[in-house]
């Protein structure tokens, strides 16, 4: 096993289990073995191995119990997806409290296809993730400033094409997903038919989908028919 996959691997197991002590001292002593002592020194400080009070390390973020706490809501750029690579290295040493994240609030460029997907199920990061909150952003309109100086006129910025739905829609990774928001996105029916047909949703139990998007005729009652009313609005 290569070093990056070790470390997502101890990783995984101490945010799964972050109330035993054993996993993190055993990956201090991986990280001893890997040269790192002051990072291992400081989780063994944390869990009461060293009377020592402890001192995070020069890159660790927020530490507590030698790992940063726990982050179950954060916050991912489609454009960091582009380098799998470096992204999950973040992780490991900058974002470990990534490891616990539940819920995710997608930004950045509009998805328009499956590859943002590949990467982000596959990320041992994120294998917890229930709920993406792909909901694009209304924005000021600066451009109408001039022309109506007392008005507040919005746009939309979506986060993700019907294409990238389609995509999602049809990738297995979203069997997981429990919550998904893709409001403000601008979709059309092909999107919400995309939903309806989908093979890998049926674990639904909130899907935020009328709100900023172009919905017409009787796919919505498909849609309400396909999820329930309790989940769909």
């Amino acid at each position: 096993m290569d070093p990056l996959t070790q470390h997502e691997a101890f990783l995984r197991a101490i945010y799964d289990h972050p109330d035993d002590d054993s996993v993190r001292l055993v990956y201090a002593d991986y990280l001893h073995e890997q040269g790192d002592e002051e990072r291992a020194n400081f989780i063994r400080r944390q869990c009461g191995r060293d009377p020592q009070p402890p001192i995070p390390p020069a890159d660790a973020e927020n530490s507590a119990g030698g790992l940063p706490p726990p982050q179950r809501v954060i916050s991912l750029r489609t454009e960091q997806l582009v380098r799998p690579y470096e992204l999950r290295w973040q992780l490991v040493r900058r974002q470990p409290g990534h490891f616990a994240a539940e819920t995710v609030r997608w930004q950045g460029s509009r998805i328009t296809s499956a590859e943002p997907f590949d990467v982000f199920f596959n990320l041992v990061a994120f294998a917890r993730v229930t709920a993406l909150h792909l909901a694009g952003e209304e924005v000021a309109d600066t451009t109408t400033g001039e022309l109506f100086p007392f008005a507040t006129i919005t746009q939309l910025k979506p986060v993700i094409t019907t294409a990238g739905v389609m995509a999602l829609a049809q990738h297995r990774g979203a069997r997981r997903l429990t919550a998904l928001d893709l409001r403000n996105n601008d979709l059309d029916n092909d999107a919400a038919r995309a939903l309806v047909k989908s093979p890998y949703l049926d674990n639904l139990k909130s899907l935020q989908l009328l709100v900023g998007n172009r919905l017409r005729g009787k796919v919505w009652q498909l849609v309400v028919e396909r999820f329930g009313e309790e989940v769909v609005e």
